[in-house]
């Protein structure tokens, strides 16, 4: 029994000084870790990657988002109930005025025609027996053979037989008019965007058939901030870029301004002309509309790259005491073709801000800007250094 409690008393003696091995080793590399951590070299930015709040002369203008419409075009519709016989264009089919683009099938209409041309040769047949009646009975009114009365009847007779001939003039003109609108032509030149109906389709009284649209001249239709509304005005030169065609900016002018705002939105469509000389651009497009609001004015400004924003918060990366600082900042107005921005506040000029972006960025990181002279030396040893295998 002693022997077995002696065992059991070494055992855990053992075990004890196991655990107190192992915390002073985990403690040692803690230590060495907090050691490395201490000792991690600073992140280096060479000149090129930083920059400083300067006067710049800031051209303010105002970019906004826009589709490009047509600015004439139409919906051809039906102008009677019919079966579709042809459909003689397809859509990227280019037309002119005038020119016949559908044709409805026009049985029914020949056969009204006819009856209505017949009706009207009975009336006018009846409307010669009736005048020849009338003229007899005016005779015999006077030589007093018949009364006033059955002369009144007569008159009556012929006045309705020339109502009943200008009824059946009307009904058969209605059915010219429809034989002629049988024929869809198209009311401008263009080209067309969308066929509706195929051949064989039976349609209504207005149903669309065919939508028409004129290439030569567009506008885009941008939305304006209520709040930038009141510094447009009309004629202002605009600079339009389209989005698919990379590299090319397009000439145009503030024409219309919407007098009320888009329900929803807060916005107020702006509408600027653009040319389509080349024909490269097509209705539906999305645009971005550039406009010169104001002159040249001088301001402190940074480059757009260096402003970040995150949670509703504008800031950038300073480097201050050889410590990387984020600082938020308040800016202003903003020179998209120039890319740079206003800055009205947190910020003083002279202090040295990253001009990139950069990741894994956290305030208190050790950090230090390389002088041109350092960056030079650190080349040429890499330039030196023997190639490994």
């Amino acid at each position: 029994m002693r022997k077995r409690t002696g065992w059991i008393l070494t055992a855990a003696l053992a075990a004890v000084g196991i655990a107190g091995a192992a915390i002073a080793i985990s403690s040692k590399k803690a230590d060495g870790d907090s050691a490395k951590k201490r000792e991690r070299p600073p992140l280096e930015f060479a000149q090129r990657d930083v920059v400083s709040l300067q006067a710049k002369r800031l051209a303010v203008e105002l970019a906004v988002p826009g589709s490009v419409h047509a600015v004439s075009q139409a919906t051809v519709r039906a102008k009677l109930s019919a079966e579709v016989k042809r459909v003689l264009v397809r859509e990227g089919d280019r037309v002119t005025a005038g020119q016949s683009i559908a044709e409805f099938d026009t049985a029914q209409l020949r056969a009204q025609m006819a009856e209505r041309k017949a009706a009207l040769e009975s009336s006018r047949a009846q409307l010669a027996m009736a005048d020849r009646t009338r003229q007899a009975n005016s005779q015999l009114l006077k030589q007093n053979f018949i009364s006033q009365n059955a002369f009144d009847t007569a008159s009556s007779a012929h006045q309705v037989q020339i109502a009943a001939v200008a009824t059946a003039q009307a009904q058969l003109e209605l059915t010219q008019l429809s034989m002629t609108d049988a024929v869809v032509r198209a009311p401008i030149s263009g080209t067309v965007s969308k066929r509706h109906v195929q051949p064989g389709e039976k349609v209504s009284f207005d149903a669309p058939l065919l939508s028409i649209v004129d290439l030569a001249q567009l506008e885009v239709q941008a939305q304006v901030p209520i709040s930038d509304v009141t510094q447009i005005r009309k004629g202002m030169p605009a600079q339009i870029s389209v989005e698919g065609i990379d590299g090319r900016k397009f000439e145009g002018g503030v024409e219309r301004i919407n007098p009320s705002a888009e329900p929803g939105t807060r916005t107020i469509n702006v509408y600027v002309s653009l040319a389509n000389e080349d024909s490269l651009l097509k209705a539906g497009m999305f645009a971005r509309v550039l406009l010169t609001i104001s002159p040249e004015i001088e301001v402190p400004a940074l480059p757009l790259s260096a402003v970040r924003t995150e949670a509703a918060q504008t800031f950038v990366w300073v480097v201050v005491d050889e410590k990387l600082a984020r600082r938020n900042i308040a800016t202003g107005k903003r020179d998209e073709r120039a890319q740079l921005i206003e800055v009205t506040s947190g910020l003083a000029p002279g202090e040295v801000v990253l001009a990139t972006k950069f990741d894994n960025l956290k305030d208190g990181l050790a950090a230090k800007v390389i002088s041109l002279a350092a960056e030079s030396s650190v080349a040429d040893r890499n330039r030196q250094a023997p190639a490994r295998n």
